[in-house]
Order: C-alpha cells, then sequence, then structure tokens
C-alpha cells in the first residue's frame, strides 16, 4: 500500500512539473520562449523604426521599479497615453530581491507598453540567482545600439555585486571609438560614477571617458531620487532618474544639435 502511494505522489508532482505549475524552489530559472531575450527583440523593434538621419529621437527614461508594482503601472498607463516616445529605457533594480517572481510581476506590467523597453541590469537584479534571470530573460549584460544620428551604450555598473569585474571600462572604450560618427552618444547604466559601488578608480577613468568623447550624456538610476549635473565644468551632463515610487519619468529629445529634457509626473505638474 505504502509503494502505490508513493507511486501516486510522484506522478501527481511529475504530472504538476509538466504543466508548471509546480515551483521547486523560488530561485529557479525557467521561462516560457516569449520571456527570453527581450532587450533584443525590443531594439530590433527600435531599429526597424529606420528614422531619417535628421529626425529627432524621443526616449522615456524610467529607473528603480523594485516592488513599486502600483507605480509602475501607473507610469505604463502615463506613457500609453502620450504619442511622442518611441521607446523606453529602464537604468536597473528591476526587482528587490532577484528572483524570478519578481521580474515575471514587473515584466507583466511592463509588457503592457505600447512602445519597446529597453533594460539595464541594476545591483538589485544581480543578487540570488538574478545575474541568470536577467540574461536568459533580457540578454547580455554590456551592449550597444544605434539609431538615426544616435548611438546607445548601455553597460553594468555594478562593480560590488559582479566582484570588481564591473563596469567593463575597456569595453566601454571599445564602444566610444566610433564617437565621430554619430551626433549624439549616451552612455546608460544603473550605478552612477559618483557612488561608491562604482569603485573610486572606475570613476576616475569613466569620467575621463566621458569628457574626452565627448559624450552627450550619462544617464542612470540606483539613487531613488531625480538629478541632473555636471561633475566638470563643461564637461559631459550626467541625469539620474528617480524610482517608481516618486510618480515620475524623463521624457528625452535628441536631435542631432542639441539633447532636451523633461520630467513628467504622473500625479500632477512639478513646481
Amino acid at each position: 500500500m505504502k509503494k502505490i502511494l508513493f507511486t501516486a505522489l510522484a506522478l501527481a508532482a511529475f504530472a504538476m512539473q509538466a504543466c508548471d505549475k509546480f515551483e521547486y524552489s523560488p530561485y529557479e530559472v525557467r521561462l516560457n520562449d516569449n520571456e527570453r531575450q527581450l532587450n533584443q527583440k525590443n531594439i530590433d523593434r527600435i531599429t526597424s523604426q529606420d528614422l531619417p538621419e535628421n529626425a529627432t529621437i524621443t526616449f522615456a527614461l524610467i529607473s528603480d521599479t523594485q516592488g513599486f508594482y502600483e507605480d509602475t503601472d501607473a507610469i505604463v498607463n502615463h506613457l500609453n497615453a502620450r504619442n511622442d516616445v518611441q521607446f523606453v529605457m529602464h537604468n536597473g533594480d528591476i526587482t528587490d530581491f532577484g528572483l524570478l517572481k519578481e521580474f515575471r510581476l514587473i515584466n507583466e506590467r511592463l509588457g503592457k507598453l505600447k512602445v519597446p523597453l529597453v533594460t539595464i541590469i541594476g545591483n538589485h537584479d544581480a543578487v540570488s540567482n538574478g545575474k541568470q534571470i536577467y540574461q536568459e530573460m533580457y540578454g547580455p549584460f554590456d551592449f550597444s545600439f544605434t539609431l538615426g544620428h544616435s548611438k546607445f551604450i548601455l553597460m553594468n555598473t555594478n562593480n560590488w555585486e559582479f566582484n570588481g569585474s564591473a563596469p567593463n571600462l575597456d569595453w566601454l572604450e571599445q564602444q566610444l571609438q566610433d564617437r565621430a560618427s554619430y551626433k549624439q552618444v549616451f552612455v546608460l547604466s544603473h550605478i552612477p560614477p559618483t557612488s561608491s559601488a562604482f569603485g573610486e578608480a572606475n570613476s576616475q577613468r569613466y569620467r575621463q571617458l566621458m569628457n574626452t568623447y565627448h559624450v552627450s550624456m550619462s544617464i542612470h538610476g540606483h539613487n531613488h531620487s531625480f538629478e541632473a549635473y555636471q561633475l566638470e565644468e563643461g564637461g559631459t551632463r550626467y541625469l539620474n532618474v528617480g524610482d517608481a515610487d516618486d510618480e515620475e519619468y524623463i521624457v528625452l529629445r535628441a536631435s542631432a544639435s542639441k539633447v532636451t529634457f523633461e520630467r513628467i509626473s504622473t500625479e500632477g505638474e512639478f513646481e
């Protein structure tokens, strides 16, 4: 009788696993095909727009949605009501604990955006087994793409979570070699170079690269508050994007000759 009962339980467990209803652990990685390599799929959507060289590129910036599900819903709804944004960039900390369930919960919300979404890995996304989940769901930690007159370089700057191997500044400098081919170049990451989590030596070289190659803007999240600043007079401009709990996002417009941005509240106008 015990053998029959054990067999029945084993078969039931197998059946639940087969239909994807049995979860062995919150740390597992088991994605559906439509959840894989989302960054490249959305970059393909972005670049397929084939913008004229003189067109203005308009994109939105969000960051640190980690657990702020209702606020993320509000941002998505607000963005979907616009008709001027061509794509959205997420500056990292998609999740709080790097768990698959969190990635899925936020992806369900961000997946409702009418325009393509491209993400960067944040330090919270890199804990637990979040590194593996991020790579399978979104793709490489460091990557770039071009659109019209602009180049977008997205990189992992989570120095502590990657045991000092990030940021890969040699890779960044390689990406900047063709700077003269573009009117605007943007570098985006989660942790800004002003943070100790970036690494002091890394920060010095990063700032030098920004100024040497005349990067249009260096864009980050992590600090959970909006800030626009320059680290050297006449040097690259920096932008820190607030978190979803701030009920805001940034709309950035890049023409061949200038870059402007607007801070948008989902709850009303900023003073």
